[in-house]
């Protein structure tokens, strides 16, 4: 796949993004927006059913989180309880 396309809502314009997690039929995201409120980030998780990619979880805005304290704690946990990222994303298919 040369361009990755994201299916968020017609009323928002993909500026740019990025892959968490993908499969054939899951796919994790953070996604640039601009909308009629303006730019946002916004992380999405999407199924694939009966063909076609319907929001799974989640569609929120998430650019006033603090990214590299919820990454410190995230490692801090994986190494804690000895997790393995990739073992998560599987089981969740």
């Amino acid at each position: 796949m040369s361009e990755v396309r994201y299916p968020v809502s017609s009323t928002f314009k993909v500026l740019d993004g990025y892959d968490i997690y993908r499969s054939n039929n899951l796919v994790v995201a953070l996604v640039v927006v601009d909308g009629q409120f303006g730019r946002d980030l916004r992380l999405y998780r999407w199924m694939k059913r009966n063909d076609q990619w319907k929001v799974d979880l989640c569609r929120m805005g998430v650019g006033r989180w603090k990214w590299d304290e919820i990454s410190a704690k995230a490692k801090e946990f994986i190494a804690k309880y000895s997790l393995a990222g990739s073992r998560q994303a599987e089981s969740e298919e």
